[in-house]
Order: structure tokens, then C-alpha cells, then sequence
């Protein structure tokens, strides 16, 4: 409990500690707040417009408008994304925690793993989240479709939502992006090379599986909001379906490559330890092969050496069990199966409407 609070009070403001304070449905509170908050901006943006320019003709305010679906889902993935960081910060500690006691690391060593995981990211991660801002505000120019093919006017009440929600949504999910890998990075390090390994004990660091199960749910359930947008009538985009790939690869690799890092240990451990052993069983082996005295007929060291070399061998090479890998799967067939189940809706509902 100490190390879980020892990582859970590094945020860099005052605001967020607060918010950790707040308890377990911290982040559910969080989420709901922003999605709150998104839908009321944006409600105060169409009413700022009506009040200075008025609405283009045919364009109706968003409480009117037919399109609300797609900014009810926008709010929902914001609010998700704030939700999920401070999730995960919670799950760093509960593993570093976990895993305390497999660091032969000083308080302050130990401490730095936490720290690169958690703490405020370093100048190119800054440019990384800061490009998503850029890439939004070029895609939302560049691309009519967002805009609904309307005039690029800053008077154009469509073109400037258009312009702020993509930039902003674009930037929050680089800044997820962007913290997962960090976290992830952090974790494959840690593992690889900081991790004192338990052959007989692999199960110890199942932490490591957690969190790339955690990591794999975070991709699979943005995939299932996204896909929330198949269900309102003319807001999914045909490109959608790139989105899909790319978050459930983005899960696949959260997934896997944590434990990498913990099987490259174990390996070179594993390795390390057969040769030991490899090396004895021969000492002992030419031992027993010289003339054999009177009171010195068996050589109980050698049977358990090549008994304990069997055990090590068969010793896993990889901290997850069967029960991990069927979860990480049963997340995937979610994801593929949410856009699919979303698309078909679609599909019907373009099928009645049309009828």
C-alpha cells in the first residue's frame, strides 16, 4: 500500500492529487465531467455564433442539429481518455508494488522505474503530443468531410468546431498514445534488465502480463467507442476501418511487448543456469566413473543435479498462463466484434430509411 501511494503521488499538480483523493470511481467522475463539459462548450460555441454572425443557412444549433450522435461519441472518447490515465497511474502502482521485492534495487533506484513510467513526459514525447495538435488542425482543413464540404471561414460556425474538435481529439489521443508507450517502454526495460528472476517462481512476475492486459483493454474499449460512431446516420467515415487496425495492433503490441523484455531475462537466466549445471553433472560424472571404493557404490549429487537440471528446463519462459492469453483474446474478438456489430446497424438502418 505504501508503494502504491509512493506512485500515485507524482502528478505534477495539485488538481490532479486531488483527484486521486477522491477514491475509486475518481476517474468515472473525471470522464463524466469532461463529457459534460465538452457538450456544454459546445453548446456555448453554437450559441456565441447565433449571437454574432447567426447560423448558415440549412445549419441548425447543436441542440437541434440531427448530427448530435457524433458529438455525444467525441465527448465520450475525451472523457474516456481522461478517465483511462489515471487508471493506469493506479496500475503502475499496484504493480510496482507487486513486483517490489524481484528489484535488488536502493529505494532511490526503484523509484526511477515508477518515475519514467508515471511522471510528466520529456521534450520529444512534448513534440510528439504537440504534432497531434498540428496534425488535427491540418486534417480538419485539408479534409471537407469533417467540415461538411462548407466554406473555410473563421465565421463559418461548422468549419471552426470542425477545426477545434479534430485538433483537440487528435492531440488527446497522441497523448495516450504517447503515455502508453512510455509506460510500456519503461516496463520492457525494467524487465530486461533490472528484474532478478525466480526460475521456479515465474508466476511472481505475472504483474507483467496485467499490465499488458490492461494496456490491450484500453486500445479495444477506445475501438468500441469509436465505433459508436457506425450507429448515427451519416457520421462514420469509410476510413474508420484504418482506425480499427491500428488500435488493435496498438493493443496487440501493448500486450506483447512487455513481456518480452521478461522472457529475454528469463531466457539468458534459464541458459545461464543449465550451463551451471551442465558443467557439474559433468564434474560429477567423471567423478563417478573412476574405480569405486568399497563404501562408495551410488552418487545421490549427480541424480539430483540431473533432477533439478529437468526442473529448471521445464521451467516456463514466459510470465503469462493460459488464463492471460484467453482474456487478451476474448478483448480482441470485442474489438473486431463491436465495428462489425456497429457496421451492420448501419447497414440496416441505411436499408429502411432507404426502403
Amino acid at each position: 500500500m505504501i508503494l502504491k501511494k509512493r506512485y500515485l503521488n507524482i502528478f505534477p499538480s495539485n488538481w490532479a492529487r486531488w483527484l486521486e483523493a477522491a477514491g475509486t470511481w475518481a476517474p468515472l467522475w473525471l470522464g463524466l465531467t469532461i463529457v459534460v463539459a465538452y457538450l456544454l462548450v459546445r453548446c456555448v460555441f453554437d450559441g456565441f455564433f447565433m449571437a454574432i454572425w447567426g447560423m448558415p443557412p440549412g445549419v441548425n444549433p447543436f441542440w437541434l442539429s440531427e448530427t448530435w450522435w457524433t458529438e455525444f461519441v467525441n465527448a465520450l472518447l475525451l472523457g474516456y481518455i481522461a478517465a483511462v490515465f489515471m487508471i493506469a497511474r493506479r496500475g503502475v502502482g499496484d504493480d510496482l508494488g507487486a513486483l517490489r521485492p524481484q528489484f535488488p534495487l536502493s529505494v532511490n533506484d526503484f523509484d526511477k522505474i515508477g518515475f519514467a513510467a508515471t511522471v510528466s513526459p520529456g521534450l520529444a514525447v512534448r513534440l510528439f503530443e504537440l504534432s497531434g495538435l498540428a496534425i488535427g488542425f491540418m486534417v480538419a482543413y485539408l479534409d471537407p468531410q469533417l467540415s461538411s464540404g462548407t466554406e473555410v471561414s473563421v465565421t463559418n460556425p461548422i468549419f471552426m468546431w470542425a477545426l477545434f474538435h479534430t485538433s483537440l481529439f487528435v492531440w488527446a489521443v497522441f497523448v495516450l498514445l504517447g503515455a502508453d508507450l512510455r509506460v510500456t517502454r519503461s516496463y520492457y526495460y525494467a524487465g530486461k534488465n533490472l528484474l532478478e528472476i525466480d526460475l521456479l517462481n515465474v508466476q511472481s512476475m505475472s504483474a507483467f502480463a496485467r499490465r499488458g492486459l490492461r494496456s490491450a483493454l484500453t486500445w479495444v474499449v477506445f475501438s468500441v467507442i469509436f465505433s459508436l460512431f457506425w450507429l448515427g446516420e451519416g457520421t462514420a467515415a469509410r476510413q474508420n476501418i484504418f482506425l480499427l487496425v491500428a488500435t488493435l495492433a496498438m493493443a496487440t503490441g501493448a500486450f506483447i511487448f512487455p513481456l518480452i523484455g521478461v522472457r529475454s531475462n528469463i531466457l539468458a537466466v534459464k541458459n545461464s543456469e543449465l550451463d551451471r549445471l551442465r558443467a557439474e553433472i559433468r564434474v560429477e560424472r567423471k567423478s563417478i566413473m573412476k574405480p569405486i571404493s568399497a563404501d562408495r557404490t551410488t552418487s545421490p549429487r549427480l541424480a539430483n543435479l540431473i533432477a533439478y537440471y529437468q526442473l529448471v528446463e521445464r521451467a516456463r519462459e514466459w510470465p503469462i498462463d493460459a488464463v492471460n492469453i484467453l482474456k487478451f483474446c476474448l478483448y480482441m474478438l470485442i474489438g473486431l466484434g463491436s465495428w462489425l456489430g456497429a457496421a451492420i446497424v448501419e447497414r440496416l438502418l441505411d436499408s429502411s430509411l432507404a426502403s
